[in-house]
């Protein structure tokens, strides 16, 4: 009889206190999510001028061959070569063949 009494007693005993574990790790967790949520918007705050001034400095990614991977494992990731631009007018209008001194007319 004693041992039922007990084990009722303990059975109770953790039944009415398990509300309260559980709320107390829900506070916990709540407490963890706004540290790492504070943590990443200071962290954020200070990286702003580098992110800013690494965008300044990084070139255009069109300007650029997809990388190559070659069979020792390194890694090339070639420039394209400069687009040549057209030649003007004045360019096109001087022949070559023209004499030394000769004026178009």
């Amino acid at each position: 009889m004693k041992q039922i009494v007990a084990r009722t007693s303990v059975s109770l005993l953790v039944l009415s206190t398990s509300p309260l574990a559980a709320q107390e790790a829900s506070e916990g967790m709540d407490l963890m999510r706004e540290g790492a949520r504070m943590l990443l918007e200071q962290l954020f705050q200070q990286m702003e001028p580098a992110l800013k001034e690494l965008d300044g400095v990084m070139d255009d990614m069109t300007a650029y061959d997809p990388p190559v991977i070659l069979p020792n494992g390194d890694i090339l990731i070639r420039r394209k070569p400069p687009i040549k631009e057209a030649p003007t007018p004045d360019q096109e209008a001087a022949p070559d063949d023209a004499p030394e001194g000769a004026i178009d007319i």
